[in-house]
């Protein structure tokens, strides 16, 4: 009986050791629990969960739950639009969009949200992001906006995206071209800036508001402006034989608005950017008048469930409940009908995504060179280097391949100290 205690008190031991989270070089407590990029802390910024690794927080339920998606007009002369990411204390209802830097470049001035990119002392911009502290996944979000390109360089951008995942839909605007916007799709981090599309003419983005529209549902997606859709991607037509999956964006993904600094970026971003900032041409200001958001999946923050699809944030379901009726219904008919069509072998391709994460921003691949002579398509006007995704989200990457390394080393460790403890407890 002695040794059967001994070994089972040393496994235990050397278990918890094993299954320890650590972010970065340290483990995150309990007074400061969330986990990003290797830095642990209790605040908004961390433990929000668009930036909170769950993963390597003190425990599975250090970040704060997934706000899912709600109707929602958005007015920024209300006091519950926007507040600053530190001011931030995790309830959605009082707060709908914050700021994810600090300091923080974004304000509410008139009724109106501004985004101002500002020079840095090293000679590159430092922009501003904003997220809406909801998660969505699928239905109609539209932006009356102007953007803050004014100089070649600048970048504004709408995007929905989720950033663990890799999913994106998105408008852009640069600086070398005022009278457009350029609209593209990601899934799970494969860039490919072929597939770029730019709208019709407009009037100039940097002095006139326009209306912006991403119509996401589970089959299509349309991009629209004005009123005048421009684009349309059908799930259909993403269908990859080589991997045996729709690369088509479906996880649920949070909405936001960006401006930086393209200018200072790789060559090929820097070119399609429209070269450096002429600083003398600022300020650099990109103004959002409204957003309005119409979920797909109809409920509330505390009885809808959004339904599966092939990858999300690791929380999405921590705190739902039932949903309703109509709700569940259509629900599992979309689940359904998408699991028929996701095979297996979506686990296969995403771990060969990995090898195409974004590269962070001073960083230049060598693709990049290679791919600066593509075709003269409006696509060539696409940065070639996978830079400019990180600078217009301002997000954290997923963890790099040493975390995953580190903890097989430790697990290895662990379970040659439990046989270890075994021979030691048979030794009684």
């Amino acid at each position: 009986m002695k040794s059967i205690t001994l070994f089972a008190l040393a496994a235990a031991a050397v278990l918890q050791t094993a299954t320890a989270a650590k972010c970065g070089s340290q483990d995150c407590g309990k007074d400061a629990p969330c986990c990003v990029r290797g830095y642990c802390n209790a605040n908004a910024m961390y433990c929000i969960p668009f930036n909170c690794e769950a993963q390597n927080s003190y425990s599975a339920d250090s970040c704060w739950d997934t706000a899912h998606c709600v109707k929602s007009n958005v007015n920024f002369g209300s006091a519950n639009a926007f507040a600053q990411i530190a001011d931030y204390k995790g309830d959605p209802s009082k707060t709908a969009f914050v700021s994810q830097f600090e300091p923080s470049n974004a304000k509410v001035v008139g009724g109106e949200l501004q985004m101002e990119l500002v020079k840095q002392g090293d000679g590159k911009g430092f922009g501003a992001t904003v997220m809406n502290t909801r998660a969505i996944q699928y239905g109609t979000v539209t932006a009356v906006m102007r953007s803050g390109c004014v100089s070649g360089g600048v970048v504004s951008s709408f995007i929905i995206r989720n950033d663990k995942v890799g999913d994106e839909i998105d408008f852009e605007f640069v600086g070398a071209d005022k009278s457009t916007v350029q609209s593209n799709y990601y899934w799970h981090d494969q860039l490919d800036y072929t597939k770029m599309v730019k709208s019709q003419v407009v009037s100039d983005t940097t002095k006139n508001d326009h209306t912006y529209q991403i119509q996401w549902t589970p089959d299509q997606i349309v991009w629209t402006v004005d009123g005048n859709a421009f684009r349309t991607v059908k799930r259909s037509e993403t269908w990859d034989a080589g991997s045996g999956t729709f690369k088509y964006p479906d996880s649920e993904s949070y909405v936001s608005f960006s401006i930086w600094d393209g200018g200072s970026g790789a060559q090929g971003t820097a070119d399609w950017a429209g070269g450096p900032i002429q600083w003398g041409q600022g300020p650099f200001v990109a103004g959002i008048k409204s957003i309005d958001i119409d979920c797909y999946y109809k409920g509330n923050e505390t009885t809808y469930t959004p339904p599966g699809s092939s990858g999300g944030d690791d929380d999405d379901d921590k705190s739902s409940t039932t949903s309703d009726d109509d709700d569940e219904d259509e629900s599992s008919t979309d689940k359904s009908s998408k699991d028929d069509d996701e095979s297996s072998s979506d686990k296969t391709s995403k771990d060969n995504d990995k090898s195409s994460k974004h590269s962070s921003s001073d960083e230049e691949s060598d693709s990049e060179d290679a791919s600066s002579d593509q075709s003269s398509e409006d696509s060539s006007d696409e940065p070639e280097s996978d830079d400019s995704v990180d600078e217009e989200t301002g997000s954290s990457e997923d963890l790099d391949e040493s975390s995953d390394t580190s903890s097989s080393t430790l697990l290895t460790a662990s379970l040659s100290a439990v046989v270890a403890a075994m021979a030691a407890a048979c030794a009684f």
